[in-house]
């Protein structure tokens, strides 16, 4: 029955893991991230004025196909202009977070460099937690049946043994100790 249960664990191993290449290389985005921002004029530069334009343009992402840069790197000419239509609404006296929501608004949630810690976006903070909570129990339940199989295949010769000093029977090897602690004894004596 444990050669099936091993067999079956195999095959289910196999399925998955062809399925997971099956999906990695019939993605459309796979390998293309090379191919962003091909042909964009990137000869400008930025120019940050004051923290709250940097961790403004930081918090940002460029929209303009660049390969998720942040207003604060990007160099094309349309982050430029978000640039200066950012700056104009940090004049106008509104706080980072409202500029923000705007611009998430305008452009979707894509466009934030970290996802707000609410609502289902809170799902992307737990996952990797939830990871590391299962990749644990998975190793800990792989331990305990690795312990159990090596305390059941050791029922042999081993196993009497040591349920033998378990019950605290002696054996010939205390037997042997016992006689020369007592001869040492006797010649420290003398």
């Amino acid at each position: 029955m444990s050669r099936t249960r091993t067999l079956i664990h195999g095959i289910t191993l196999l399925v998955a893991g062809l399925v997971a290449l099956v999906v990695l290389l019939r993605s459309p985005d796979f390998a293309h991230g090379q191919q962003l921002g091909e042909g964009m004029v990137r000869t400008g530069t930025v120019g940050i004025q004051s923290d709250a334009e940097r961790k403004l343009f930081w918090s940002v992402i460029c929209t303009c196909g660049c390969p998720r840069e942040t207003l604060g790197t990007c160099t094309c000419g349309f982050a430029h202009e978000r640039r200066s239509e950012l700056r104009a609404a940090l004049a106008a006296g509104l706080s980072l977070e409202e500029i923000q929501a705007a611009y998430v608004e305008r452009f979707g949630p894509e466009a934030l460099a970290v996802p707000p810690n609410k609502g289902s976006q809170r799902l992307l903070y737990l996952f990797p937690l939830g990871a590391i909570v299962l990749g644990a129990g998975l190793v800990i339940v792989t331990l305990r049946r690795w312990k159990r199989r090596s305390d059941e295949a050791g029922g042999g010769a081993q196993g009497s043994a040591a349920k033998a000093v378990a019950a605290g029977a002696r054996d010939d090897y205390d037997d042997k100790l016992d006689e020369e602690l007592k001869s040492l004894d006797r010649e420290d004596r003398e």
